[in-house]
């Protein structure tokens, strides 16, 4: 069970993700990787985003309209601590 964290803001991280990820995985997007939410949400499954870096992009409508997971740094920590391992992209 791996935690793949898309900082990038290039298309290729969620191809690379998306060639790996496994059915427990999930992905977080944050800092510029906010910018591939209609991306990831085509192409991933168990999609998740940082609540105040999608806040600070204007992202907020475009990902609730897209059902992204909008979480907390809290949760964020909480998520590291479920996932044996973790991918930053």
């Amino acid at each position: 069970m791996t935690l793949h964290i898309i900082k990038s803001g290039q298309a290729t991280a969620i191809e690379q993700v998306e060639r790996i990820i496994q059915e427990d995985d999930q992905v977080l997007l944050l800092e510029d990787g906010c910018y591939l939410l209609t991306l990831a949400a085509s192409r991933l499954t168990a999609v998740s985003a940082l609540s105040d870096h999608i806040k600070m992009r204007g992202l907020m409508n475009k990902a609730e309209g897209l059902g992204i997971n909008l979480i907390s740094v809290k949760e964020w920590v909480l998520l590291t601590r479920s996932h044996q391992q973790s991918t930053t992209w």
